[in-house]
């Protein structure tokens, strides 16, 4: 009863031992650190990473695992969704989450203080990320960190096994330098996505390209850029709209 109860939650419990003892050693944890764990669920990596890391919290949105994390000594977990909640600034933070939150997650990360994340993750999202697709959880991703795939991980693995291939993967913040500058122009995109994209491309071009503001609006009217893309809000951009939008900064270099 209990763990088709904790489906609702989509959480699959790593069991592998082998794979559980290759990822504590993927995160070369120092006695220095601080580590934030967000989706302990029983506690098979809070138990090796608590006698470690200088500090461990521990962030957990089932209440119901209370009985497997509350007794586990010298760690200060926190009962709620990660997103409700702001993530301790740290070292190293280690998750498992479900593919229904790892958009807004990855949103807020970007303001969160952290050295690297580690993350077990399905394949789908690893891909998507890698291969550059064009969706909004790709760009956002690769408009602001560098994903690392370093360890495959088998269904097998789960004590309730997942559909797809899963991976242990590192995310670190990249430095807007280091960006191409498409990548520079989604950087900007999403900083300023509350306003219409017509604007916000605006000041993205201004900032990337040193344009002046006629040069950048002459730049948007080149780019043929349909007007009810111009009009929407960056925040709220479809899969389908944002492919087209791509499309269209991509001509860039040929202006």
């Amino acid at each position: 009863m209990f763990k088709n109860n904790v489906i609702n939650y989509n959480q699959h419990f790593l069991t592998d031992q082998d794979i559980i003892n290759k990822y504590i050693s993927l995160l070369n944890i120092k006695p220095s650190d601080v580590v934030v764990e967000i989706g302990a669920g029983k506690g098979v990596l809070t138990k090796y990473l608590k006698d470690i890391a200088k500090k461990l919290y521990v962030i957990e949105i089932d209440k119901r695992l209370k009985g497997y994390l509350d007794k586990i000594n010298n760690i200060t977990v926190i009962y709620d969704n990660v997103l409700n909640v702001d993530i301790p600034a740290c070292d190293k933070i280690v998750t498992s989450l479900p593919y229904n939150i790892i958009e807004p997650f990855i949103k807020k990360l970007i303001n969160t203080d952290f050295k690297e994340l580690y993350m077990l993750m399905g394949s789908n999202y690893v891909d998507e990320v890698l291969n550059y697709n064009i969706n909004r959880l790709s760009i956002i991703t690769n408009s602001y960190f560098t994903l690392t795939k370093l360890l495959e991980v088998l269904p097998s693995s789960f004590d309730i096994k997942p559909h797809t291939l899963s991976y242990i993967v590192k995310l670190e913040k990249k430095t807007f330098n280091s960006l191409s500058n498409i990548y520079k122009l989604y950087n900007l995109l999403y900083y300023y996505q509350d306003k219409k994209i017509k604007n916000s491309l605006k000041e993205a071009l201004i900032k990337v390209y040193n344009l002046t503001q006629k040069e950048a609006k002459n730049m948007i009217s080149k780019l043929n850029i349909p007007e009810d893309i111009l009009e929407t809000k960056f925040e709220i951009i479809s899969n389908e709209d944002l492919k087209v939008l791509n499309s269209c900064l991509n001509t860039l270099n040929k202006i």
